[in-house]
């Protein structure tokens, strides 16, 4: 099976195409090429590679392909809010041009990676089934794009959205705004778990490679266990409180202690997320735990001498890092390359 791959060097992109050419699977990965790689050292595997804007996306890059996995997007909340419409246009607008063309070309599968940032703010635990409450622009595409993407499936063209817990673990492309990644990290470089918010926000979590066998178990169902289904990626018992999770660090690396910004304050997004569906329609269960994750991160800035300076590097941080490009202009305020 050729499978296209969306974003396949962002954060979760790497991993996931990494995984499918472990597993014998073709990939042909489409990507802006907007975040610096490379974190991991990893030996480059030789794959088909589109380094082309999702915007521009056209139906000669489907060429082949059998099945897409779409996770190319402007890829947290702080980072929609740089420009709602761009959010719009990158997200939702670009999401469903690939979806119609994927209809047009007889793509028999369309996996769209969604989020549980979708339910936004709930006090009850949260399940497929819940009312979507989006709070902000990256929140409010992904649910635009999931109903637009199920408006258009049908027995020829099998469409599943996976609405994955908050990502955390190592990548080629490593992020440190994540919220596991960025306690971990702040933890070893400065003692300090720092929390930016109250820590009383609940967040459910999702190691990023359990999060991309997710998008390979979709890929190995049978069509009518998976088409027109949105999922839920996680598993029950990892839903936390930021406070929790800081805590868990805290425990882990040495001489480390939990502090508060100056500014920090109740974050508004908070929901607790019921992962029963994937278990039970598709076997999916996770092999890592938050400390797995924590450990393996750790042993990772302690082999690579992490410094303050580089927890700070703006190369780890999706929004810091386009900022620079537009100040540089390597990107224009579209974020589109000036020169190539």
């Amino acid at each position: 099976m050729k499978v296209l791959v969306t974003g396949n060097l962002g954060f979760v992109g790497n991993i996931l195409t990494k995984k499918l050419l472990e597993q014998k699977f073709e990939v042909v990965g489409y990507d802006a090429g907007y975040y610096p790689q490379g974190f991991l050292n990893l030996k480059k595997i030789e794959y088909k590679q589109i380094e082309k804007d999702i915007r521009n996306v056209s139906i000669e890059d489907l060429k082949d392909v059998s099945a897409i996995c779409h996770l190319a997007a402007l890829s947290n909340d702080p980072l929609g809010e740089i420009n709602p419409n761009l959010t719009e246009d990158i997200n939702y607008k670009a999401t469903i041009k690939l979806a119609k063309l994927a209809k047009e070309a007889n793509i028999e599968k369309f996996i769209f990676s969604s989020s549980c940032s979708s339910y936004g703010m709930n006090e009850k635990i949260v399940n497929e089934e819940s009312k979507l409450s989006p709070l902000t622009a990256y929140a409010k595409s992904k649910v635009n794009s999931e109903k637009a993407i199920s408006n258009i499936n049908d027995n020829d063209f099998c469409t599943t959205n996976l609405r994955s817990a908050t990502a955390y673990g190592l990548s080629d492309s490593i992020r440190l705004d994540l919220v596991v990644n960025n306690l971990t990290c702040s933890a070893f470089t400065t003692n300090q778990v720092k929390l930016l918010s109250d820590g009383t926000a609940w967040r459910p979590l999702v190691h990023v490679e359990d999060m991309a066998n997710a998008f390979i178990s979709v890929l190995n169902a049978k069509n009518s266990e998976v088409n027109g289904h949105a999922f839920n990626v996680g598993v029950n018992e990892d839903n936390y409180t930021v406070r929790e999770i800081a805590q868990k660090v805290e425990q882990i690396v040495p001489n480390s202690n939990i502090t508060y910004a100056k500014e920090a304050n109740k974050d508004s997004r908070s929901y607790k997320v019921d992962f029963s569906k994937i278990k039970k329609q598709l076997g999916f269960s996770t092999k890592f735990t938050v400390k797995d994750g924590i450990n393996e991160l750790l042993d990772v800035f302690k082999r690579e001498n992490f410094t303050e300076d580089d927890f700070k590097s703006e190369r780890f941080y999706r929004l810091a890092q386009l900022k620079s490009k537009i100040q540089s202009k390597e990107l224009d305020n579209e974020l589109r390359f000036q020169e190539r």
